[in-house]
């Protein structure tokens, strides 16, 4: 999905002022890459892999800061996960008004009223199949 949805939220005075202030440049670096691997493979990656990417200190210090969660041999990105879960339920809501509105105008085509007309458009989808 991370073609479907190419980006994510990032609030500059969350950044500015929130926990992540505290840590050192190397640290805040490491978070962001992070969340940009993170999103990247859908919200969801193991420790071993994201460890692999940012290194285990960084990824250790950001889990016991809170700002990463890990279960088991997963990871977490809570501010990620939600905003991936509400842009994936927009995109699938828009797919399908796309397709409703696609079969919409095929049907309301005036050459498709012409009941041979449409029998034998139904009939080149069905070939198709």
């Amino acid at each position: 999905m991370s073609e479907e949805l190419p980006w994510f939220k990032a609030y500059p005075s969350q950044w500015l002022g929130g926990d992540i202030m505290y840590l050192s440049k190397e640290e805040k670096g490491s978070f962001i890459d992070a969340c940009f691997h993170y999103w990247n493979k859908d919200c969801s990656m193991t420790y071993i892999k994201m460890s692999r990417r940012i290194g285990q200190d960084y990824l250790d210090v950001l889990i016991d800061e809170g700002m990463i969660e890990k279960k088991d041999n997963q990871i977490n990105i809570k501010f990620l996960d939600t905003q991936y879960q509400e842009r994936k339920e927009q995109y699938l809501k828009r797919v399908e008004a796309a397709k409703k509105s696609k079969k919409k105008t095929t049907f309301s085509d005036p050459i498709h009223k012409n009941t041979d007309s449409l029998k034998k458009f139904l009939s080149t989808i069905n070939d198709t199949k």
